[in-house]
Formats: C-alpha cells, sequence, structure tokens
C-alpha cells in the first residue's frame, strides 16, 4: 500500500511539473508573438514582416547562434546570458531594444521559449563556461601593451587604428547569412553589443560574437594579455566615449 502511495505521488509531481513546463511555454509564446515575431518571424528564422527593412537584420534563432554568450565559441549561451539579452537589449542603435518593462517570470518564460527554436538547446553537449577573472590594473605599461596586442592580432583591419569602425577589412565584412556588417565605432560604447564595462569588454574579446566577423581570441592570447588588451581599449577608446556627448 506504501509503495503505490509513492508511486501515485510520483506521477502526481511528474504530472505537475509538465504542466508547469507547458504554462511557462505557452506564456513565453505569448509574449514572443506580441513583441518579437514582427522581426524575428513567428518560426524564429528572423524573417519577421519587418526584417526586410532592417539595416541589422534580426537574429535566426532556428541556427542556435548567439552573440552575447558566457560560454566558448559556437556553443550555446546560458539562459542567464539570454535573460540579459532581452532586458538590455543589443546597444542603442540597434534594431533589438531592451524589454525591461517585462517581468521576471516573463523574461524567463519568453527566454525557455526562444530555445525550442534549435535543437542545440536539448543536446547533452555541456557548455564551457569562460570565467571572467580579476581585472588587472590599468597601468601605462599594461596600457602600451594593449596597444601592441591590438596592433598584433589586428583588431585594427576591422575597427581601424583610431577605433572608428572604418579599418580596410570593413567593406568586405558580412554575417553567416550574407548580410553586410559595420564595426561599431569603439569611441561610441553606446552602440556595443553585450556592454561596455571592462568584464563585458573582455568577455566579448574571449567568446567573439557568433555568427558576426567578430572572432573569439579564447586560446590566442593569455589572461593577462587580455586584460591588457582590454585596458588600452577602455583607456584608449572607451571610458573618453562615455564622456562624449551622444
Amino acid at each position: 500500500m506504501m509503495k503505490n502511495s509513492i508511486v501515485i505521488s510520483v506521477l502526481i509531481l511528474c504530472f505537475s511539473i509538465l504542466v508547469a513546463e507547458d504554462d511557462v511555454l505557452k506564456k513565453g509564446e505569448q509574449i514572443y508573438t506580441i513583441s518579437c515575431a514582427v522581426c524575428h518571424g513567428l518560426s524564429g528564422k528572423g524573417d519577421g514582416i519587418v526584417a526586410g527593412n532592417l539595416i541589422v537584420k534580426p537574429r535566426d534563432f532556428t541556427s542556435g547562434k548567439y552573440k552575447v554568450r558566457s560560454t566558448s565559441s559556437g556553443q550555446i549561451p546560458l539562459d542567464q546570458d539570454l535573460y540579459q539579452t532581452i532586458g538590455f537589449g543589443m546597444g542603442h542603435d540597434n534594431t533589438m531594444p531592451g524589454w525591461s518593462h517585462l517581468r521576471s517570470d516573463e523574461k524567463e518564460a519568453l527566454v525557455q521559449y526562444i530555445k525550442t527554436f534549435s535543437d542545440k538547446f536539448t543536446s547533452d553537449e555541456e557548455v564551457n563556461i569562460v570565467p571572467i577573472p580579476p581585472r588587472k590594473p590599468s597601468t601605462p605599461e599594461s596600457v602600451n601593451a594593449g596597444r601592441r596586442w591590438y596592433n598584433d592580432i589586428e583588431c585594427w583591419k576591422c575597427h581601424g587604428m583610431g577605433g572608428h569602425g572604418d579599418g580596410p577589412s570593413t567593406p568586405t565584412l558580412k554575417d553567416d547569412w550574407g548580410y553586410k556588417i559595420v564595426p561599431p565605432d569603439l569611441s561610441k560604447p553606446w552602440l556595443f553589443v553585450g556592454g561596455s564595462e571592462p568584464e563585458d569588454i573582455y568577455r566579448t574579446l574571449v567568446t567573439g560574437l557568433d555568427g558576426s566577423a567578430m572572432p573569439a581570441i579564447e586560446g590566442l592570447i593569455t589572461e593577462d594579455d587580455n586584460w591588457d588588451l582590454v585596458n588600452f581599449l577602455m583607456h584608449e577608446f572607451i571610458d573618453q566615449g562615455k564622456r562624449a556627448p551622444r
């Protein structure tokens, strides 16, 4: 009798969990249809009714490629990455706004629904979370070392020697879907995808922006060197840009 009661309790619990998950997905689908489908399309392929009019094309969620991630290049983002992207958007001049007015439970439901567009989220493959170590002090020596890395790993080819997104490779840059893309002007940090704080820049450098022309430098240079490059970018372009009129 006791065993039967345990089995029944487990079945009821499993059923309750399935119903709760279904309710979350229904809520996420409703929010997506109202707020997101106009750009990303009902099928999540980035083919919404206004997509053709946008300079920066909406992300194709079925590809499983995301720019803002805490994971290594080529891997799916964490739920928290998607949650933050929904809340903060993709930069002030980007067509992807921040949906900060959504309640936390609504953003969480939207995250779960967006994940249904790609089977990569159902894979058993483990993701590698890229750690962000404490920032190295921004000394003149660190800034100068970062300046050398900016030249040596050819950041200037896209972003330009002056950081204005006018490097010699800029005219040929396209994303994975063949759309033309333009590197951000590093002196205008409000345009940055994924934020412009030092830790944000470190993460973007290390993980790259999947689907775009921005590669990941994870493993290319050391953590210490990464911070030198961040310190150079902050000192030379970003901190000054934050004080500039917008």
